[in-house]
């Protein structure tokens, strides 16, 4: 039986209950359970390479099935079942080659670039390929066919409407800071976090999706003047030998010289006007201008990812063994990639490093519990007792019949259980669960291009949730996201005042620069139109018990002010420090 929809009550006090996803080690081998590990048929793989086919194929299906598996022992059978895979291979295919292990030392402690040139796979290289195979999954159901460009437009898009940006310290544990996600938690949880651009996690998503199309993307530094280091900016895609500009942070595309397309770093250091078109004097100014950038004493850098996997020989060998629908990119030689880019920065180039945190992330989940519980936190609903994750991983895999009917079964629903329908499930977290189906069921909508659904179900969302404030948890901040995908449905509709009032609406993000710039567009292709209607405020609800302080708006390098660096703005700095130990490097 249905219930009827109950005022929103706050969820924080949840954190400590649910554990939220497994960071753990794995479980010794004699824990394991009986009949899971590959076990040669000697009537179906009489040969090596038949076994060798028979292990890689367990490997995958290992993989393929662990996401709604969760806390089985599916990565830690894959990791032997690799070993067991590769037992035969020569040893000089796993080092690095000498120009990767030189270009790595320079950046990262010997110890470290060692272990990439380890032979033996681990429960972090099984967790490396299952987040490879679904960013690959996303990436080549949405980027469709075309010109590189046009894939890679397509996928930025994408990301902008499913991932809802959210302030730094929003998504903190009690007593803890808030945890820097990589691009798979985020995909899970929906919501991302850029500041001072140094912590981009849709840029890292961004990164992540466009390495599977085979697209190399990076983040743009410069020095403004004031400053002693260069800062991040924006993300660049390596498309042709040209460089192509996305700004993560505001969720759009920097636009051409006309306007229209994607503009290249090339133009937009020709071109004021291309940077400038970013610009909304006395509102939010956009810091970063050509003359800036052609100031800079450090000239333009790129970061490159540094997550461990990708720089793995060892995962080099496993993804040459990967063919049909198993195909995934899992390495990519840093020299080459260093090289591109280099050669299409030109005179410009201020050189191309290793980008600290997809490192230190990695590091840290797998080595400090604070950080760990950080990362819980974020990920609370999607503890696998509750149903939301099971029905969340389908609808990123592109399963969206069966992903409606899981949300639609468990949303809403009188006297809730958990997955073992048997013990009923808290108030707090049914009310949670049912905002994030009620969310998750318009992306659904929005991807199958189903826009009256996905109108409904967004506006539905509005009707649910109390504006974020004082007292108000993070799933409040959804509205947000509604808001933005119902000003671009109503823009596809054809109806700009509407758009243009959903575009206005609050966001205590950089992603309402992208609105406003979006509304002034709007504005300026009819400036004699009346303004835009009202919209219904939004539902004042009771405060819940537990209280999430609100953090302020932040306004990182290239949003503030022009010139100078204004008084007040956010210091850049490491955005993982407050989980490393003293003194440590990386």
């Amino acid at each position: 039986m249905k219930r009827r929809v109950r005022p929103w009550v706050g969820v924080a006090c949840l954190a400590s209950a649910l554990a939220g996803c497994d960071y753990s080690a794995p479980e010794p081998r004699t824990n394991l359970p009986s009949g899971w590990a590959y076990q040669p048929d000697p009537i179906q793989a009489p040969d090596s390479e038949g076994r060798k086919g028979a292990i890689l194929a367990n490997v995958m299906s290992l993989i393929r099935t662990a996401a709604l598996r969760p806390g089985g022992a599916n990565f830690g059978l894959a990791a032997e079942n690799l070993n067991q895979y590769f037992a035969d291979t020569d040893s000089t295919l796993f080092a690095l080659s000498p120009e990767a292990r030189s270009f790595l030392l320079g950046q990262l402690p010997e110890a470290e670039v060692k272990g990439l040139e380890a032979r033996e796979f681990t429960l972090r290289d099984a967790r490396h390929l299952e987040d490879c195979m679904l960013y690959r999954t996303i990436a080549t159901r949405v980027a469709g066919t075309g010109d590189d460009l046009s894939r890679a437009r397509r996928v930025f898009d994408w990301m902008v409407r499913n991932i809802q940006l959210v302030p730094a310290g929003s998504l903190g544990a009690p007593g803890l800071g808030q945890a820097q996600a990589r691009p798979y938690d985020v995909l899970l949880r929906g919501m991302a976090t850029e500041e001072g651009g140094l912590w981009s996690e849709r840029g890292w998503l961004f990164l992540s999706l466009c390495r599977q199309l085979g697209i190399d993307v990076g983040l743009v530094t410069y020095t403004p003047a004031g400053r002693k280091d260069p800062i991040a900016w924006l993300c660049a895609a390596l498309i042709d030998k040209k460089l192509y500009l996305f700004d993560p942070r505001i969720g759009l595309p920097v636009p051409g010289p006309d306007g229209q397309g994607v503009a290249t770093l090339d133009q937009a250091l020709a071109d004021p006007v291309v940077l400038d078109r970013l610009d909304l004097p006395g509102q939010s100014p956009y810091l970063t201008t050509a003359s800036a950038l052609a100031a800079s004493p450090s000239k333009i850098g790129i970061l490159i990812d540094s997550g461990p996997g990708y720089l793995a020989p060892r995962m080099h060998l496993l993804e040459k063994d990967l063919a049909g629908k198993d195909s995934t990119i899992l390495y990519r030689d840093p020299v080459d990639q260093r090289d591109k880019f280099v050669a299409a920065l030109g005179p410009h180039s201020g050189g191309v490093t290793l980008w600290a945190l997809p490192w230190q992330v990695d590091r840290l989940l797998f080595s400090n519990p604070q950080f760990v519980q950080a990362t819980q936190q974020s990920l609370m609903f999607f503890d696998p007792k509750l149903p939301l994750v099971y029905a969340r991983i389908k609808q990123l895999r592109g399963e969206y019949p069966e992903a409606i009917q899981e949300y639609m079964g468990f949303s809403f629903v009188e006297q809730p259980t958990l997955r073992d329908k048997r013990t009923p499930m808290s108030p707090l977290a049914q009310q949670a669960i049912d905002v994030y189906a009620t969310y998750d069921l318009a992306l659904c909508h929005l991807d199958q291009d189903n826009p009256k659904q996905a109108e409904f179900f967004f506006k539905k969302i509005l009707r649910l949730l109390p504006e974020y404030g004082p007292g108000q948890p993070f799933l409040t901040m959804f509205r947000w996201g509604a808001q933005a995908n119902l000003a671009r449905l109503s823009e596809a509709q054809g109806n700009p005042s509407l758009a243009i009032a959903f575009y206005a609406q609050r966001d205590l993000t950089t992603q309402r620069h992208g609105n406003l710039v979006r509304a002034r567009e709007l504005a300026w292709r009819d400036p004699m139109a009346p303004p835009p209607a009202s919209l219904p405020p939004p539902p004042t609800l009771p405060a819940p018990a537990a209280v999430t302080p609100t953090p302020a708006p932040i306004a990182p390098e290239g949003l503030a002010a022009k010139g100078e660096s204004p008084e007040g703005e956010p210091e850049v700095r490491d955005p993982t420090e407050d989980f490393r130990r003293p003194n440590e490097k990386w």
